[in-house]
C-alpha cells in the first residue's frame, strides 16, 4: 500500500558519521512508499554537525530542525511531530536499522488503526541484537507491560506509523523526553480510545546504538515517572474507543 501524504521524523543525536547515507537512502525509497513526502531531521542539540551534514547530503531537500540543546529522545520526536505537514507521520531512527521497505507492512493496516507499530518481539521477528541488549530488552518490556500499558511485545521499536492528528494529540499530552516517550504515548492512546495495531518487521543491529545499560535505568525512572503523573492527575482523562 502506497501512502498519499507522508512525513518521515529522523530525531539525531551526533549522528554525522550515518545521518548522510540516511537521507540520501530516504529519498531514494520514499517515492515508492509515498505519493507526497517530506523528510523532516531533528537535530536534537548535536555538537559533531549532524544538521549540516543532514542538509548538503539531502541537497537542501531535508527539513531540518535545530534544538539549541540536547533533550532526548522523545522531545526531538514531539519537535518533528509538531512541525510535521503530513497526513501520515513515520518516526524511524537514524540508523535504519529497520529497513523502510518494511513501511508498507504498518501502511498495511491503517485501515485498521491510527496508530501502527512496527515491533522487534512479535512472533515471526527475528533479532539480530546482541545477548545482553536483548536480555535487558527482554526485561525493560516485561517491567513496561506489568507496570504502564499491557497488550504489546514491543513499545520501544523505532518504527512507528501515527495518523497525524492523533500524533499530535497524544505527544502535545506527553512528558517524557527520554526512551520512555515511546511507552508512554501507547499509554495515552489506549487512555484516550485509540487503536493501535503490532506488526512484526525485520531489524538488524546497528553499530554505534545511542541504548546503552544507563537508558534502561533511565526506563525504570521513566516507568515511575509515567505512574506518578498517572496518580497526581496530569493526563487527560480516559474515554471510550475513537478511531
Amino acid at each position: 500500500m502506497i501512502l498519499r501524504d507522508l512525513t518521515v521524523v529522523v530525531p539525531a543525536y551526533n549522528e554525522a558519521r550515518r545521518i548522510g547515507a540516511t537521507v540520501r537512502r530516504l529519498f531514494d525509497e520514499l517515492p515508492k512508499l509515498a505519493e507526497r513526502f517530506e523528510v523532516v531531521v531533528v537535530d536534537d542539540g548535536s555538537s559533531d554537525g549532524t544538521a549540516e551534514v543532514a542538509e548538503r547530503e539531502s541537497g537542501g531537500r531535508a527539513r531540518v530542525l535545530r534544538r539549541p540543546q540536547r533533550g532526548g529522545k522523545g522531545a526531538a520526536v514531539r519537535t518533528g511531530v509538531r512541525e510535521a505537514r503530513g497526513e501520515w507521520i513515520l518516526m524511524t531512527d537514524a540508523d535504519l536499522s529497520i529497513p523502510l521497505a518494511e513501511l508498507h507492512v504498518l501502511a498495511a493496516r491503517t485501515d485498521r488503526a491510527p496508530i501502527v507499530i512496527g515491533s522487534k518481539r512479535a512472533p515471526g521477528t527475528t533479532i539480530e541484537y546482541p545477548p545482553l541488549r536483548r536480555v535487558f530488552g527482554g526485561l525493560g518490556q516485561t517491567l513496561i507491560s506489568l507496570a504502564v500499558v499491557r497488550g504489546f511485545h514491543d513499545t520501544q521499536c523505532g518504527f512507528k506509523l501515527y495518523r497525524a492528528d492523533v500524533a499530535r494529540e497524544l505527544f502535545a499530552a506527553s512528558t517524557i523526553d527520554g526512551f520512555g516517550f515511546d511507552f508512554e504515548v501507547l499509554f495515552l492512546a489506549k487512555r484516550l480510545g485509540y487503536a493501535v495495531e503490532e506488526v512484526p518487521v525485520k531489524v538488524e543491529h546497528q553499530l554505534g546504538s545511542s541504548v546503552r545499560v544507563s537508558s534502561y535505568v533511565n526506563v525504570l525512572l521513566e516507568v515511575l515517572r509515567v505512574n506518578a503523573n498517572r496518580v497526581h492527575g496530569v493526563y487527560p482523562p480516559p474515554r471510550g474507543t475513537n478511531d
